[in-house]
């Protein structure tokens, strides 16, 4: 998220209301974005699970058929 100045009245203040609906909307667009990010790494993280499973039950797989030919 980055911070940027509002621009208030003449004054200079900003109204509390359009700073808090302001900064609302961006930490929205932040939590949004990084749910986004967690859910494709989450996605990631499963792939390469299921790739080492997949590899170590292979390598388990012939272990165990070597101990039965024994």
């Amino acid at each position: 998220m980055q911070v940027t100045k509002l621009r208030g009245t003449a004054n200079g203040l900003v109204p509390a209301g359009t700073f808090f609906a302001q900064l609302a909307a961006k930490l929205e667009e932040a939590n949004f974005e990084n749910a986004l990010r967690e859910a494709e790494l989450e996605e990631e993280d499963r792939a390469l699970e299921a790739t080492y499973r997949k590899r170590s039950a292979a390598r388990t797989h012939s272990v165990s058929e070597q101990y039965a030919m024994i």
